[in-house]
């Protein structure tokens, strides 16, 4: 019984004592190194207070005052603890200051810079951030731009650090596997000093340098497509054998009429006046020094019947005719043309 008495008696001395405490205001400051910075200490009846502090410190008042003032012209400390205390030490209130910089420099830089990226292979994307406190607020994000324009946030990453606060480099990597879309894209990185509620708003961002990415795939052929064609006997035949690869491929065609072994160093081929021998498969390769792609197109040469069958109805109508005319002359024209003709034209 005696033991909840006491406790309870300790607890009203402190709620108190906590009561006769003077105030700070603002509880919390953050301030930029270099930029001035200042707080009240105040109490609701007048004591003699003082400012303990590296900076901006003040000894004890000579006469009880309700409010004191903690100001300097820049701060230039960044462990500053600045503490306000009451005659005899019963009270003491610390201002809770957040001191920050931001950083001098922000660049990216990856393995193997500036050779150029390869699809599939990964590279380490470093993002170097200098001289920024505190660095435990500090959060980076690693950004991809398109060649349209079209930025996607790659990772965001924050180190715990809490209890660092002079300025510190700090190194945040990323694992990077490009594509073939990736080819021409910018790569950086962002750094946002965020500083809470007290602290500048919107939080200070800071953007690295922006990478130029070349990255080198094998080629795949675009056009003319894989597939099977027909086309009539005398036509011309153009096919153009087009690839999306980097660096810039070279072609080269294999002809179902050629030898075998004999490659055409050309990415079109035009072949006029088609023949049925010119029937077979037409194959594109597109080459660099990553790899290959191949295409094949199936070409069927037809024969065109009109003109042969336009050829026999002008022969017959021709025939046709003479006779008629021939039959129509008088008897002794036509026994003439009967003897003589059919060994110039027989019917």
């Amino acid at each position: 019984m005696e033991i909840v008495i006491l406790v309870s008696l300790l607890s009203l001395y402190c709620d108190f004592t906590d009561a006769e405490c003077p105030v700070i205001s603002p509880a919390r400051l953050v301030v930029k190194y270099g930029d001035p910075a200042s707080s009240n200490c105040s109490s609701d009846t007048p004591v003699e207070m003082g400012w303990e502090a590296i900076q901006g410190g003040t000894s004890l008042t000579d006469n009880k005052v309700k409010i004191l003032n903690w100001r300097v012209n820049s701060v230039t400390e960044w462990n500053s603890k600045p503490t306000c205390f009451t005659e005899g030490g019963q009270c003491q209130k610390q201002l809770n200051i957040t001191v920050y910089k931001l950083p001098d420099r922000v660049s990216i830089s990856y393995r193997k810079y500036p050779d150029p990226m390869v699809e599939g292979h990964q590279y380490l994307l470093q993002c170097l951030v200098q001289n920024i406190a505190p660095i435990g607020r500090l959060r980076v994000t690693f950004y991809k731009v398109s060649a349209t324009g079209e930025q996607t946030e790659l990772d965001t990453q924050q180190k715990s650090k809490d209890n660092i606060k002079t300025p510190e480099n700090g190194t945040y990597t990323l694992d990077f596997t490009p594509g073939r879309d990736d080819d021409g894209a910018q790569l950086l990185c962002s750094a946002m000093l965020d500083l809470g509620p007290e602290g500048p708003q919107p939080p200070p961002v800071m953007d690295s340098n922006r990478l130029n990415t070349n990255v080198h795939y094998k080629p795949q052929i675009t056009s003319p497509g894989c597939f099977s064609m027909s086309i009539t006997e005398g036509d011309t035949l153009s096919l153009n054998c087009r690839a999306n690869g980097n660096p810039a491929p070279s072609y080269n065609w294999l002809l179902s009429h050629a030898d075998p072994n004999t490659m055409e160093e050309r990415s079109v081929v035009t072949i006029t006046n088609m023949a049925k021998s010119h029937s077979g498969e037409y194959t594109c390769i597109a080459r660099n020094p990553l790899g290959k792609s191949t295409c094949t197109v199936n070409v069927e040469v037809t024969v065109n019947y009109l003109p042969i069958i336009a050829g026999l109805t002008a022969a017959v109508v021709v025939i046709l005719l003479v006779s008629c005319f021939i039959y129509s002359w008088p008897p002794h024209r036509a026994w003439f043309l009967s003897r003589f003709l059919p060994r110039f034209w027989p019917f």
